[in-house]
């Protein structure tokens, strides 16, 4: 059953009833004067057109795989859909500072001999003051949690080259994966810009802000590999990597855990031997305290895969732009 709600049809300024009238968008007070306008309150929601193919994702995925020297079989893509709050406004902090002053004194000295001197010497003080600063900001927030780091996304470098259209749920629904918004916009400014503090000394609010909602496209093309299946997405925009989760092979030999292994017999049997006979070739305490070590990395090492799961590389690894 639908709940019902009553409105008050009076002006927000002095309480005359009668304000608004029937297919009105525009009215005016009689009694205050005040001119009030009908507006659009949901928050705009916009859509970057995808650039890039699923055909055109892979062969980007697959040329960027070569380069690296890693071999998969890429599986179809899957165009996802992540919302980003583009929150912009004007941000005023009032801090509270210490202002340094200094003066000059100037006092009389009298000599013993009846003469008199004026001296001086300057004087420093802090004086209490108030300043002001005024920025413009403009971020983008994201919006939904996805399985990569959205901090690896360089959002306003795609907003750039993105064109916006407007956004229909239903229709991008039947041709893409759809990310639900964690939280509104309003509450993502608010919890970010309107109450942000400085401490005790300032605080700073948000006086002007204007929010909208942006959904980037990414591709997400499975991969099989000897390890397992894993992922990697590409920017629908750019056309670039933007993160992946692919295997990797360490770089030491599958073959080190022998050669620890060996080292901690040798290690162990020397310790025991000087135990047990009472000579040995190097100091006991030395030799087991090595054989125990070697012993040790050995297991650890038989009992490591051959490769290590990277998921979602660090920026210093991110491409450009694939080829």
């Amino acid at each position: 059953m639908n709940e019902l709600k009553l409105l008050p049809l009076t002006c927000p300024q002095c309480g005359a009833p009668g304000l608004v009238r029937q297919g009105t968008r525009i009215t005016e007070c009689d009694r205050c004067g005040v001119r009030l306008c009908l507006t659009q309150t949901d928050t705009p929601r916009y859509e970057a057109v995808t650039e890039l193919s699923g055909l055109e994702a892979v062969n980007a995925a697959r040329v960027w795989l070569e380069s690296r020297g890693q071999v998969g079989l890429l599986g179809r893509p899957e165009l996802l859909l992540v919302p980003f709050h583009e929150i912009a406004g004007r941000r005023v902090g009032i801090f509270d500072r210490k202002v340094p002053e200094r003066y000059r004194v100037h006092r009389t000295v009298y000599s013993p001999q009846g003469g008199t001197d004026v001296e001086s010497e300057w004087v420093y003080v802090e004086r209490e003051d108030t300043k002001v600063m005024v920025s413009d900001f403009q971020q983008l927030v994201p919006a939904a949690r996805t399985r990569w780091d959205l901090k690896m996304y360089d959002a306003r470098a795609a907003r750039k080259l993105a064109t916006l259209r407007s956004f229909d749920l239903v229709e991008a629904q039947r041709r893409a994966t759809v990310y639900a918004e964690e939280q509104s916009p309003a509450a993502t400014a608010r919890r970010r810009f309107m109450e942000r503090q400085f401490g005790e000394k300032g605080s700073a609010e948000v006086v002007a802000t204007s929010r909208r909602t942006l959904f980037f496209p990414f591709w997400s093309i499975p991969i099989q590999t000897a390890a397992g299946s894993h992922e990697i997405v590409v920017d629908g925009i750019a056309g670039t990597i933007v993160a992946w989760c692919l295997p990797e092979a360490y770089p030491g030999s599958s073959l080190s855990w022998a050669v620890l292994a060996v080292l901690g017999a040798l290690g162990l049997g020397q310790a025991l031997n000087a135990a047990l006979v009472g000579t040995a070739t190097v100091n006991p305490v030395l030799a087991f305290f090595v054989g125990v070590l070697a012993s040790g990395a050995a297991l650890w090492r038989a009992n490591r895969p051959d490769w290590t799961l990277r998921s979602w590389p660090e920026p210093d690894t991110l491409p450009s732009r694939s080829p």
